[in-house]
């Protein structure tokens, strides 16, 4: 699979989020927010849902941001609801053109506005989150190439987060997987992987979940990568 052929879907799905972004007010539930985001993917042209038939997992506020769950058994709550100085995680997962797209990001709310890349949040905490996001994706590009094995990314991001006071919150330990035409072919950003990120030849995602130790919230930030002609990694987008 040409990674080429999920942009479509993943421009999509980015769009999608902005425009969810842009409706976020006080007081919606996450059962509304989802239902708002499989809209506007609909409307953009999304044929069905990849993961488990989760249009998007949301989770909303503190604690609900610290949990990971299987789209299997993911319900968005309806007595969940967003406040004016929050902040929401969306991870969508569109098909388009037979093809996956695979989007997650944070939505800081800032006085009752949301807040989406590259408006950074006021907010301390939520602050050091969206920056800890970044490094560890801008990191990721510089460092990785085509002979990177998938465990080695998991490592090295792993040690990271433990050196500076942060924990991988994602409930099998992972930080992404291939992407694929069948969910259950995917392979993981996981500990023992040996298979080489350009040697398996797909794009793959990178979806760090994380909080401080001890903290309250949960940020998340996914985007599907491909290497180019020249071994460098860059963003599909």
């Amino acid at each position: 699979m040409c990674g080429c052929a999920n942009l479509a879907a993943q421009r999509l799905a980015a769009e999608a989020m902005r425009r969810v972004a842009a409706r976020l007010r006080p007081g919606l539930s996450e059962a509304e927010i989802a239902c708002m985001a499989g809209g506007e993917m609909l409307s953009l042209g999304a044929e069905g849902w990849w993961y488990h038939g989760v249009a998007a997992l949301v989770l909303v506020g503190p604690q609900r941001s610290l949990v990971s769950v299987s789209g299997r058994k993911y319900v968005p709550r309806k007595d969940v609801l967003l406040g004016a100085d929050d902040l929401v995680t969306l991870d969508l997962s569109p098909v388009f053109s037979g093809v996956w797209g695979d989007y997650a990001r944070t939505i800081y709310m800032q006085n009752g506005r949301a807040l989406l890349e590259p408006e950074a949040p006021a907010r301390a905490e939520f602050a050091e989150g969206y920056a800890m996001q970044l490094r560890l994706h801008r990191e990721l590009m510089e460092w990785a190439a085509p002979h990177t094995r998938y465990e080695e990314v998991w490592r090295r991001v792993n040690v990271l987060l433990q050196n500076e006071g942060w924990q991988n919150l994602d409930l099998h330990g992972n930080l992404g997987h291939s992407i694929e035409d069948d969910p259950a072919k995917r392979v993981y950003l996981e500990q023992g992987n040996p298979a080489e990120l350009g040697g398996y030849g797909k794009p793959f995602t990178f979806e760090p979940h994380i909080c401080r130790v001890g903290g309250r919230w949960g940020f998340k930030r996914e985007q599907i990568y491909i290497f180019r002609p020249d071994g460098r990694l860059m963003p599909l987008e």
